[in-house]
């Protein structure tokens, strides 16, 4: 029997037209690809707390989370994940990481980075609802 997904939360931040990703560092698990930031949801938290959480620790931001965009599910070699975005509006662009390289995108570069096989397919569902606002 398969173990069910482990649920992973992610933050489409936006400041003004531009989008933060997130390139995860050598020795991680799926080194040098971008991703939304974000992590997993612990068993006491809900997915905006984590996310909360999450951003507060990767990125030093205290965000409130806006809205739920949609979710998928990705099968790793090392993991089974459910990985639900969320829109998470930034008034500042001076954010800072603990754990790789940060960068703020237009949303139509985002495809041309090497992005994690989880977030091209979450991108790939999410994008429409983001560029046609």
């Amino acid at each position: 029997m398969e173990n069910p997904p482990i649920l992973v939360v992610a933050a489409v931040i936006l400041s003004g037209d531009v989008i933060l990703l997130h390139k995860r560092k050598k020795g991680d698990a799926l080194e040098g690809t971008w991703e939304f930031p974000g992590g997993k949801v612990e068993e006491e938290e809900t997915p905006a707390e984590a996310l909360v959480r999450e951003i507060r620790e990767e990125l030093g931001l205290n965000i409130k989370v806006e809205k739920e965009l949609g979710e998928i599910t990705h099968t790793y070699p090392h993991i089974h994940i459910k990985l639900r975005a969320f829109k998470v509006p930034s008034t500042t662009q001076k954010v800072y990481s603990n754990e790789g390289e940060i960068r703020w995108v237009y949303p139509h570069e985002i495809e041309g980075y090497n992005l994690s096989p989880a977030d091209r397919k979450l991108w790939k569902k999410i994008k429409d609802a983001l560029v046609h606002k």
